[in-house]
């Protein structure tokens, strides 16, 4: 009798165990679907470009030059980059407004996943917060 329940209870310790569902993933695989470079954003919280592949993964690496041109206060700036971060110089200017600063990036390269270098359009990018009269 004692055997008897001794293995009863091993059996079901061992089936419980089993459909255990505790969120103990070993062994699974979770695939991200990942395509060719789709567009170039701009992120004005760590003042640099990314990129989005067609499946709107967003690639932060993948921006390798590119030119910026913008007028703070009246005065034109004008500087190219190599990398996907604009210059510290200018990352102190821009943070520095009080209101919206309109950034034009130009001649924007990126190297895709297979090393390829792609250029993207031009585009204007606001930056800044709008002060109380202005309308934007």
């Amino acid at each position: 009798m004692k055997k008897a329940l001794f293995f009863l209870f091993i059996f079901i310790s061992i089936v419980a165990s089993a459909q255990d569902s505790t969120g103990s993933h070993h062994g699974s695989v979770k695939v991200q679907k990942k395509g060719t470079l789709h567009s170039v954003l701009y992120d004005d919280v760590n003042f640099r470009l990314v990129c989005r592949d067609t499946y709107g993964n967003i690639n932060d690496t993948a921006v390798v030059s590119f030119n910026l041109n913008v007028t703070v206060r009246g005065l034109a700036y004008s500087e190219e980059s190599a990398g996907c971060f604009i210059s510290k110089q200018m990352q102190q200017r821009l943070s520095r407004q009080d209101g919206v600063v309109v950034l034009m990036f130009s001649n924007i390269k990126a190297k895709d996943r297979n090393g390829k270098i792609v250029s993207f359009p031009d585009f204007k990018a606001q930056s800044g917060k709008a002060r109380e009269g202005d309308n934007y």
